[in-house]
């Protein structure tokens, strides 16, 4: 989510997402992916309910990404995921695509053409997935990224 000072979802999961490369890992686009047992619990439409990302030099500083603003992701058995963030601000949504994996508590998210980022995840039952890590926000609008960390509590759009 680079395009509004945004950082890969998957900093955060970020979170989302954080929150996509074309999920094939290089190969060709008729090539057929197998489903990634690890990506199961991920796999359906999330909405955020929560989305904020707050300064790690100040933690008075921080943007709420659901006020007024909105974040999907969704999460194919491959682990391809296409995410969708609308700031309040933007004219068009910022849309990545990438590969998502999953291993122990932790979720990378590999956007196409950016940095994978990782974050912890925790599930409050099949339906409520937690996101918390790192990532970079422009919270000054001035064009450098700064250091934050990401929180995002998505629901099932689809359960």
């Amino acid at each position: 989510m680079r395009g509004y000072g945004f950082a890969p979802l998957s900093r955060p999961l970020l979170v989302a997402v954080a929150l996509l490369a074309t999920g094939c890992g290089g190969s060709s686009p008729t090539a057929i992916v197998e489903p990634d047992p690890a990506v199961a619990p991920f796999v359906g439409d999330w909405e955020a309910t929560e989305f904020t990302v707050t300064s790690v030099q100040n933690s008075e500083v921080f943007f709420d990404v659901t006020d007024g603003g909105s974040f999907t992701i969704n999460v194919q058995p491959s682990g391809t995921y296409t995410a969708i963030i609308d700031f309040p601000n933007l004219v068009t949504p910022v849309i990545e695509i990438g590969q998502l994996s999953a291993v122990g508590n932790s979720v990378t998210l590999r956007p196409q053409g950016g940095p994978a980022a990782t974050s912890s995840y925790t599930f409050e039952g099949v339906d409520r997935l937690i996101l918390d890590g790192p990532t970079e926000f422009d919270f000054n609008e001035d064009g450098d990224l700064d250091d934050a960390e990401a929180h995002i509590v998505l629901e099932r759009a689809d359960g």
